[in-house]
C-alpha cells in the first residue's frame, strides 16, 4: 500500500499540473489510522450467514458515523472498507478531540465484539474531500501494520509528547511488556465510570458485561494463536485497569460465557458550538 499511495501522489500531482493547476499543500496534522481486526472473516462468513451480515452493517455503520468532523480544527474523516482515517489541526484542543472521537469508536465497537487496532501520528498530509495523501497517512498506516500486534492504538512519540505537554496523560497507557511504547487509553470511560446515578450519564454495568462476555468466548473459542493473543491481551488490559477499579469486574472465563441480557449501546459525536481557541501545539 505504501507503493500505491507513492503512486497515487505521482499520478495526482501529474494530473494538476496538466490542467494548469497548483499542487495541493502539505499541513502539519495528527493523523489516526484505525482498522478493524478479524473483519475480512466476518463479511466472508456474511454470505451465507444473516446474522453475520447484520454484524457486518452495524459495525460498519460505528466505525464511520461514530467520529464527528469539525471545521474550527480541520478535523477531516474519510472512511473505506474497513479502515478510518482522521484527521486534525496540531493544536490542544484538536488533540483532545481526536483522542475522545478514537475512544469513542473503540467503545462503541467493543460492545459489538468488534476489535480496533491502529495508529496516531503527527506529520504533514493533505487530506480533503477528493483526495488523501502524505508522509504523516504511510507513517500511521505503516505504525498499524508493522508495529501494533494488539488491538491498541499506538501513539507516536511526538503525539505521546504533545499528550503530556497539553495535560491530558490520563488518556494515555503504556503495556508493561513494551514499556517504551505508549498506546491511547481507550478504556478510560470504563475504568473512571461511577456508577451512581446522573442524569446525562452513559450507564455501562451491562456494556461492561458484554465487553467481558466477548473476551470470554474469544478465549474458550479461540484456535488460532494470533487471534487468542490479542483475546488475552485485551483481556489483561481491562482487568489491570477497569477489573481493578472493583465496579465493572474482572473477566471471569468461565462466568462470563453465558450472554448477559443486556444491549450495547451506541455513541456519536456532534458539534454543538463553537469551541474556544488554542495555540499550537507544534
Amino acid at each position: 500500500m505504501v507503493q500505491i499511495v507513492y503512486g497515487f501522489v505521482d499520478e495526482i500531482q501529474g494530473s494538476l499540473y496538466a490542467h494548469g493547476m497548483t499542487a495541493p499543500a502539505y499541513r502539519e496534522k495528527y493523523v489516526a489510522f484505525v482498522d478493524l481486526l478479524g473483519f475480512s472473516n466476518l463479511v466472508q462468513r456474511s454470505a451465507n450467514d444473516e446474522m453475520a451480515l447484520k454484524a457486518v452493517v452495524d459495525a460498519i455503520e460505528r466505525l464511520k458515523d461514530t467520529a464527528c468532523e469539525n471545521p474550527a480544527t480541520d478535523t477531516l474523516i474519510t472512511y473505506f472498507s474497513d479502515c478510518l482515517v482522521l484527521s486534525c489541526e496540531r493544536s490542544p484542543r484538536a488533540l483532545i478531540s481526536m483522542l475522545q472521537n478514537l475512544v469513542t469508536i473503540a467503545e462503541n465497537l467493543l460492545v459489538v465484539d468488534v476489535m480496533v487496532r491502529g495508529a496516531l501520528t503527527v506529520g504533514k498530509i493533505h487530506h480533503d474531500r477528493h483526495f488523501m495523501f502524505g508522509p504523516a497517512m504511510i507513517e500511521a498506516y505503516r505504525m498499524e501494520c508493522k508495529e501494533v500486534s494488539h488491538p491498541a492504538i499506538m501513539l507516536c512519540p511526538v503525539v505521546s509528547a504533545d499528550i503530556e505537554a497539553s495535560g491530558f496523560q490520563l488518556w494515555m497507557m503504556h503495556d508493561d511488556a513494551e514499556p517504551e511504547r505508549k498506546y491511547l487509553h481507550y478504556l478510560i470511560n470504563f475504568q473512571a465510570y461511577d456508577p451512581t446515578p446522573r442524569a446525562g450519564t452513559v450507564v455501562l454495568d451491562g456494556p461492561a458485561r458484554l465487553v467481558r462476555h466477548y473476551l470470554a468466548k474469544r478465549i474458550a473459542e479461540h484456535k488460532d494463536e494470533s487471534l487468542l493473543s490479542k483475546a488475552t491481551w485485551l483481556e489483561r488490559y481491562w482487568n489491570d485497569t477497569v477489573g481493578a477499579q472493583g465496579i465493572l469486574g474482572m473477566v471471569d472465563r468461565d462466568a462470563d460465557r453465558i450472554r448477559p441480557d443486556a444491549q450495547p449501546f451506541r455513541s456519536q459525536r456532534f458539534i454543538v458550538g463553537k469551541g474556544p481557541e488554542a495555540k499550537s501545539a507544534g
